[in-house]
């Protein structure tokens, strides 16, 4: 019976203090409402904080993290952004109110075993991330695709009488949707907390032009050939300069070429001389004149391929190196020629000077039937206007016989150019191509006004052997142009100014490829 009573206040003994230190534990976390010891949240130590102390230690170690850069390689650079800029941050998931439950719940030997538990051995809680897809898809595809590769189409060239193709080149692109699941796995599943790389997603893009395509453009779709023998010698070298600018450009399919963009800007940097040029109705001396006639031819080898003609304008007056309505004015930005390759392979513009005439050659895929089907263009005139009365200027530093016609005249017209087809010598079609509108213009003479000086009678008979023997008909000094033959001064209708060349300063061989020589590609 003694030792009954004796185990019992031993047992007594032994609770009294385990008691004691539960009734202290559960006072902590009900009254103090803080965290019992070696609890961790990740690598926070949370031991002994309240709840808002945790939340805001929480916090404070998210917000460390979101600062950790993160660099995206695309092919080779680096793209530097930080986690914060992913959209990066925790998903409360209840482990703070876990923590401050620990060692309160159960009967007293289990919170016993629980703290002591805990502070053997410690309790570490995960936090749960999340990463904003939208905010990783705004850096891709506004900072990561900026380093895309475009791909480079197949090309061909002409050089020595033979076509020249060039092989296309692959691009590489950023593949949007697939970095975007890399991003996201690497970051909430691989990273260890330090700073890391991300080789993006690329793929090869293949161009629209594969040399297979371009090796299609191998036939003449369209020639047209216009002759300016009578031209200066400045005027012959802007017909070769334009040629130069306009040879061998490439125009895919969907493309407008620009006469304009090619050959601006006139001035002599650009190899540009001095000629005549239409301006307001009468003739001056402009840096780039004769560009017309190379636009104009152009534009006829246009036509003969059926390309679509986007923009084309008349000259103000007519010219002489081609028929009404065939001719393609260029003047500064308001007077252009424009048309659009419709074909589905791309075009080859061939230009060159040979022998005081320019050829235009477009080259593409034929599909056109040409065995029997034909076409032909027709100009129309609707009406005729007489130009006005001639233009006369005094010279009083002329002798009165002296009469020079500056400008000839030119009638004015109103015209329609029609495109024909036949088939079997059949016609079965006729399109309207353009209307055009030539204004007339006078003659332009300079007469003398200065009358000859009288010589006395004395000396009169004495120095009759060396006079000049008028037979009654005035002197007139009158260069060859006729309606619509200005030789000297043609089309144009820029209004700029440079010095003269002669034909002993003029450099020729700065303007003729050797290979002119043998292009056997002439219109007939």
């Amino acid at each position: 019976m003694n030792r009954r009573i004796v185990a019992c206040f031993a047992l007594i003994a032994l609770l009294i203090p385990i008691s004691s230190f539960g009734n202290a534990i559960y006072a902590s976390t009900t009254e103090d409402n803080t965290i019992t010891e070696g609890v961790f949240i990740e690598e926070i130590d949370v031991s002994g904080l309240t709840a808002k102390e945790a939340k805001e230690a929480v916090n404070d170690y998210v917000n460390e993290l979101k600062g950790k850069e993160i660099s995206f390689k695309v092919n080779d650079n680096i793209v530097t952004a930080t986690l914060g800029d992913l959209g990066y941050t925790y998903v409360p998931n209840g482990v703070i109110d876990e923590a401050l439950a620990l060692g309160t719940k159960g009967n007293l030997i289990k919170r016993y075993k629980e703290i002591k538990d805990i502070a053997h051995g410690g309790k570490h809680y995960k936090l749960e991330f999340t990463v904003d897809e939208h905010s990783i898809r705004q850096l891709v595809s506004t900072e990561l695709i900026k380093y895309n590769v475009d791909p480079i189409n197949a090309s061909v060239s002409r050089k020595d009488g033979k076509m020249i193709y060039t092989d296309h080149v692959l691009g590489k692109s950023v593949d949007v949707e697939a970095t975007i699941l890399l991003i996201k796995d690497w970051v909430l599943n691989s990273w260890d907390s330090d700073n890391l790389i991300v080789e993006v997603v690329m793929e090869d893009v293949t161009p629209i032009y594969t040399r297979d395509i371009v090796e299609q453009c191998d036939t003449i779709l369209g020639s047209f050939k216009t002759e300016y023998a009578d031209s200066a010698q400045g005027r012959a070298a802007n017909l070769a300069n334009g040629a130069r600018l306009i040879n061998n450009t490439v125009l895919y399919p969907g493309e407008v070429f620009s006469g304009y963009e090619h050959l601006s800007p006139f001035n002599k940097e650009n190899g540009y001389y001095v000629a005549g040029a239409y301006s307001k109705g009468k003739i001056i001396d402009s840096v780039g004149g004769g560009a017309c006639q190379v636009t104009t031819t152009l534009y006829n080898a246009a036509l003969e391929a059926e390309l679509e003609i986007i923009e084309r304008q008349a000259h103000s007056m007519t010219i002489s190196y081609v028929s009404l309505s065939r001719d393609a004015a260029i003047a500064g930005t308001y007077k252009d020629l424009k048309f659009k390759n419709n074909t589905d392979v791309p075009i080859l513009i061939e230009a060159y000077t040979k022998g005081r005439s320019i050829t235009f050659n477009i080259w593409g895929n034929e599909t056109r039937d040409t065995a029997n089907r034909k076409i032909k263009f027709e100009t129309h005139v609707l009406s005729e206007t007489p130009p006005p009365k001639d233009v006369i200027e005094e010279d009083p530093t002329k002798p009165i016989t002296y009469r020079k016609v500056t400008q000839s005249a030119h009638t004015g017209y109103r015209t329609e150019l029609y495109k024909v087809v036949y088939e079997n010598d059949i016609e079965v079609s006729r399109t309207l191509i353009n209307k055009s509108n030539y204004s007339p213009a006078p003659r332009y003479i300079i007469i003398g006004t200065k009358e000859p000086e009288k010589v006395p009678e004395d000396t009169q008979a004495s120095n009759n052997d060396d006079l000049l023997v008028n037979d009654g008909q005035d002197t007139i000094i009158e260069d060859n142009l006729g309606d619509n033959q200005d030789n000297s001064y043609q089309e144009d209708e820029e209004t700029q100014g440079n010095q003269i060349i002669s034909d002993e300063e003029f450099p020729w061989e700065n303007f003729w490829d050797p290979n002119w020589d043998d292009e056997e590609f002439e219109d007939d």
